[in-house]
């Protein structure tokens, strides 16, 4: 049974940190966090909190460990994060631990990921999610969220898709306008765009070479939305 953990604040920084610690360039540290750390963490920002976690939010690590570490120097503060995230994912123990009772009940301890991880990984791991998860960057988010929130699902089928840099008003050439396909398929119609949209197309307009890539990815709540505005004329 695979032990529940946590990455545990330290009670302090470790006499052997290096706060110059190099980290290699041509490691990838967000394809190594979503292979090395998605099993147990969640990745996303701002996360997604679950009963059935394994340990927490990487942006909740990063950011207790950043307030924890406070320093004036910002490569000081990366330096010593970076050495940390080094030692104790291969080195983990309680005396090294700063969290609460119940949570250290909650978790456990981190199991070592010695044989699993190389310590250039971890360095870059470290790198990347220093990088990422900050406070204030999950605000703009969450407003950019709460903005999208107010927009019909059309719009924000559009606002979070690059829909418009083919189907333009005034630059119709690399696709036709969406006032055209409404005027073709009408309300009828709106399963075939909605299945262009879906999985793409191609040859379907005369003049127009380039094919439509698939939007696999689409909501459904916005395929219909976006599908259904186009069938009745894409009125503004």
């Amino acid at each position: 049974m695979y032990k529940k953990i946590l990455f545990l604040f330290p009670l302090f920084i470790f006499t052997a940190c290096n706060n110059n610690s190099s980290v290699n360039s041509n490691l990838d540290g967000e394809k190594l966090a979503k292979q090395k750390c998605s099993m147990c963490h969640n990745l996303d920002m701002p996360p997604t909190i679950s009963d059935k976690e394994k340990a927490p939010p990487l942006f909740t690590i990063t950011v207790h460990l950043k307030d924890w570490m406070k320093s004036s120097n910002p490569s000081e503060l990366k330096g010593k994060f970076i050495s940390f995230v080094e030692d104790y994912a291969i080195n983990p123990s309680e005396d090294k631990a700063y969290c609460k009772k119940e949570m250290l009940k909650k978790y456990g301890v981190m199991p070592s990921q010695k044989g699993n991880v190389t310590k250039e990984e971890l360095r870059a791991i470290a790198n990347y999610i220093f990088n990422t998860y900050d406070q204030m960057k999950v605000l703009e988010i969450m407003k950019e969220r709460a903005r999208l929130a107010k927009l019909p699902l059309y719009q924000q089928a559009l606002e979070t898709n690059d829909c418009r840099m083919c189907h333009q008003k005034d630059n119709s050439r690399n696709a036709p306008t969406f006032q055209e396909i409404g005027k073709k398929y009408g309300t009828q119609g709106k399963e075939v765009i909605k299945n262009s949209i879906l999985n793409g197309s191609k040859g379907k307009w005369k003049g127009y070479l380039l094919p439509m890539r698939a939007y696999k990815d689409m909501p459904e709540k916005y395929l219909d939305a976006l599908s259904d505005w186009i069938a009745k004329g894409a009125k503004e």
